[in-house]
């Protein structure tokens, strides 16, 4: 395996990278007004782009993996990386899924003072405070 085709399987992480760089600053955004579901998806995105991230830095090594050590080592070590991307990605999608069901958390009430309603009126004669 050539560098090249490392390279050019990077060029199919890119989007993904770029999709969750934009998820993680939208959810950000929206945690104070959807609370606990943004929460989730922030760190849905966050685990998703540091598995975006360890897979682009896998194909990167994967030609010098097999140059150094052969394929047996190789073998050995695509499926443990595979189980760990599976493991991260499941969670990562997960934490989305569970972010979007999520109960939203209510707006915080604003407790403003209420203003007198209309004319007010006097109160009847004989109940009026005395002085």
């Amino acid at each position: 395996m050539s560098i090249e085709t490392s390279i050019a399987g990077l060029l199919f992480i890119i989007p993904t990278v770029i999709l969750l760089i934009v998820g993680v600053v939208l959810t950000a955004r929206a945690r104070a007004e959807h609370g606990r579901g943004a929460t989730f998806g922030l760190v849905g995105c966050v685990v998703l782009l540091v598995g975006a991230i360890l897979q682009a830095g896998w194909q990167i090594m994967m030609p010098s993996i097999i140059e150094s050590s052969g394929l047996a080592v190789f073998s050995v070590v695509y499926v443990i990386s595979g189980f760990v991307f599976v493991v991260v990605n499941t969670l990562g999608m997960g934490l989305l899924i569970g972010g979007v069901i999520a109960r939203r958390t209510p707006p915080q009430a604003q407790h403003y003072p209420q203003p007198p309603q209309g004319w007010q009126q006097p109160p009847p004669p004989g109940q009026w405070p005395a002085r």
